[in-house]
């Protein structure tokens, strides 16, 4: 009786052994692809953050010509302005002249918030180039432990696998159909063990008679509500040994 009762843990603890392997060999490989599209969206922000300076340097330099541009104009001006004979032309130059020192005016204002912005967005550039730099060499670690543990998981899951179908030698030949179809729906908790006369994957109580039958050890028994095998956990084994003493 003991022995069925270990040896029907020994193969639930294979098929959660297996399982485990199978779920850390799945989880692996999707964190894996969760963080390179991570990566891809830093770098998009990455890039975007460097056409960002990149545009304010651009509007920076066009502001400068700007400001050459009236300053010329208003060098041009000046000359005129010793030239012309009559008031109202006179008058006319200097009206432009004072447009263009408006608008160079408010262009120095303005470079000056450019610069300010350039000097803001290049510091926040530098702290993104770094930790996309830090996070691109996690993501290249990471991928390289995946790689470097898969050869050595699949081989493991092999000899898990193997040890299986040794360990379902104990099964009944005329119900190890019936046991195929309870692992196949529910995978590595397909066994249950008994703890306080109730079956441990559904928790409902199962009868004195199906006690008995465990304990007798006459056939592989099945939860009947749930369907999982039942196996007598280490305590009961060890009461039920004490009371045949």
């Amino acid at each position: 009786m003991a022995a069925t009762a270990d040896n029907l843990r020994e193969l639930h603890q294979l098929h959660q052994r297996a399982k485990a392997l199978r779920d850390r060999m799945t989880s692996g490989p999707k964190t894996l692809v969760a963080r390179q599209a991570a990566l891809v969206i830093r770098k998009t922000a990455l890039e975007a953050s460097r056409k960002a300076v990149q545009d304010s340097k651009v509007q920076l330099k066009k502001r400068e010509h700007s400001l050459q541009a009236h300053q010329s104009k208003i060098d041009d001006l000046k000359v005129k302005l010793n030239l012309v004979k009559k008031n109202e032309e006179y008058k006319a130059i200097q009206n432009q002249i004072a447009n263009d020192k408006a608008a160079i005016e408010k262009l120095e204002g303005e470079m000056l918030e450019d610069m300010m912005r350039i000097d803001d967005q290049a510091a926040a550039l530098v702290t993104e180039e770094l930790e996309f730099k830090k996070f691109e060499g996690q993501v290249a670690e990471f991928q390289t432990e995946i790689e470097s543990q898969a050869a050595d998981q699949k081989t493991r899951l092999e000899e898990l696998v193997a040890a299986i179908v040794g360990a379902e030698a104990i099964i009944p030949e005329d119900l190890r159909e019936r046991y195929r179809r309870t692992v196949k729906q529910h995978g590595a908790d397909a066994m249950a063990f008994i703890e306080n006369h109730a079956c441990s994957g559904c928790f409902v109580s199962i009868t004195a008679q199906m006690m008995n039958e465990l304990i007798n050890n006459n056939s592989l028994s099945f939860c009947k509500t749930c369907g999982r095998v039942l196996y007598l956990a280490e305590e009961d084994i060890a009461n039920t040994r004490r009371s045949a003493r």
